[in-house]
């Protein structure tokens, strides 16, 4: 028998047993969820999580070629059509399935590194042995391609450093290189127009012409790639040269604290939270050398509006920066950025606007408040963001000010991921495990259900997620 039949086997229990207190009671399987404490609601997800992500390896082994193309959002239901243009339907991908792009594409390692956070979350040796096997079949074509993506911690460390800790002999050296190889390739000072670290400004980047500056070129810097610094300092722990781990090391910290200090820039009194696309002056005959000048929103709204998975990202990156170094300005940094983040979720919104219980963003903050309160949602920036949260507060002492808000705020938004609204069962035509992800909305144009679809990084983030949620104490 298969290992992939016997994965499903064995959650069958599980599923079985939710299954009839369904049939034996009036409660749709949504309103049964809702009556399910969080631990409860925890497994029964993983154990879902297995089903569909089979379904999703079955799914790419007959319509994906290994290796040349990935999975990254689910294809939405048509619309638009009518009697007379029937045909598109009939031409349209089945929806639900999984889009692919190519390997080089920013999200490619969201599928194998999730895969990979799955081995790890088996005790069973066959169990995990199976994931693992998987993982390493989509990872493995990746170790020359992840060395050419802006996007190398999602692609490289994730990728490849649960192959190092996992691994063994010659696999696992192999993997231990990619990911040093990748952390030179990142911390490589710029000069003569290479390299990706700019060490007057403090940050990585690379030269860039910005759109409002008739095309002159400025340093930008990507607030997606924030999360790049963990390649350094997961590197860094892990390179025999302690002088380079060290220049690593204080890369990765000098990043987030220029990015932190940007924030609120150009913006009205309070709005402090993040961008998309930042710029800084790299011309050294300039009087304003190495200053901030300004950002775009890009996938935002507006340039001086809140993209939520923006700020997802530079939680994540900021608690990471903490959680290695134990340094106390981190700390603050992350505060900062989860407080602005919490305060601005629905649930939090000034009067009538008020969503109660509601914690799952929009794709951007103002753009809700000003424009549509009902606009999309984005599932991957609240995955990211918790799982961040989630890092941050197995760090924190009990006693910490933020500890009790922080455990709070963890509780109530995978409460609502962990619903049927957000998570549904293995009977849903979506492939991907969260619902609701918005890729992103350019020129924020009519609201589709393109930008309402499931998103592999949400997928990978929102399991890890889980995982580190189980090692919280109870409370």
């Amino acid at each position: 028998m298969k290992r992939r039949t016997l994965i499903i086997m064995g959650t069958g229990a599980a599923i079985g047993a939710v299954a009839s207190l369904i049939i034996h009671r009036p409660e749709s399987a949504a309103e049964l969820r809702d009556k399910m404490p969080l631990a409860q609601r925890i497994k029964l997800c993983l154990d879902l999580a297995r089903i569909k992500l089979t379904t999703t390896i079955d799914y790419l082994d007959s319509y994906a070629y290994l290796g040349i193309v990935y999975p990254y959002l689910t294809n939405p239901e048509p619309s638009g059509f009518n009697f007379f243009n029937w045909r598109r339907r009939l031409n349209s991908p089945i929806p639900g399935t999984w889009k692919l792009e190519n390997a080089d594409f920013w999200a490619a390692g969201a599928f194998p590194a999730l895969l990979w956070k799955m081995a790890d979350l088996e005790s069973d040796p066959m169990y995990s042995g199976f994931w693992a096997a998987a993982a390493k079949k989509w990872s493995d074509p990746l170790k020359e391609a992840s060395l050419k993506n802006k996007d190398i911690a999602l692609n490289n460390l994730l990728v490849f450093a649960p192959w190092v800790e996992s691994g063994r002999g010659q696999e696992k050296q192999t993997a231990l290189e990619i990911t040093l190889q990748g952390a030179r390739q990142l911390a490589q000072p710029f000069q003569d127009g290479k390299g990706s670290y700019h060490s007057d400004i403090g940050t990585f980047g690379w030269l860039r012409k910005a759109d409002r500056t008739d095309q002159q070129e400025h340093w930008q810097v990507f607030m997606d790639h924030t999360i790049n610094i963990e390649q350094l300092l997961w590197a860094s722990l892990h390179n025999s040269d302690p002088k380079e781990a060290k220049d690593w090391q204080e890369k990765a910290l000098s990043h987030i604290r220029t990015i932190s200090r940007t924030f609120g820039a150009n913006r009205r009194p309070g709005k402090t939270g993040t961008w998309q696309r930042g710029y800084f002056d790299q011309n050294v005959n300039s009087p304003t050398y190495r200053n901030f000048l300004f950002n775009e929103g890009k996938q935002g709204w507006r340039d001086d509006s809140t993209w939520s998975r923006g700020q997802a990202w530079f939680i994540y990156a900021a608690t990471t920066a903490y959680i290695y170094t134990g340094d106390p300005e981190m700390l603050t940094i992350a505060k900062a950025a989860i407080n602005y983040y919490l305060e601005n979720l629905p649930d939090r919104w000034p009067g009538g606007q008020r969503r109660a219980g509601d914690f799952i963003p929009p794709w951007d903050f103002d753009y809700a408040l000003q424009k549509n309160a009902a606009t999309e949602k984005d599932s991957s920036a609240a995955a990211i963001a918790v799982a961040g949260m989630i890092r941050l507060l197995k760090a924190l002492p009990s006693s910490d000010p933020s500890y009790g808000t922080y455990r709070e705020a963890i509780d109530n938004i995978l409460l609502n991921l962990t619903s049927f609204q957000y998570f549904p069962d293995e009977t849903a035509p979506e492939m991907s495990l969260l619902r609701h992800g918005c890729y992103h909305h350019p020129a924020s144009i009519r609201p589709t259900q393109i930008y309402d679809t499931g998103l592999i990084w949400g997928d990978f983030f929102f399991i890890n997620a889980l995982a580190e949620y189980q090692d919280l104490p109870d409370t």
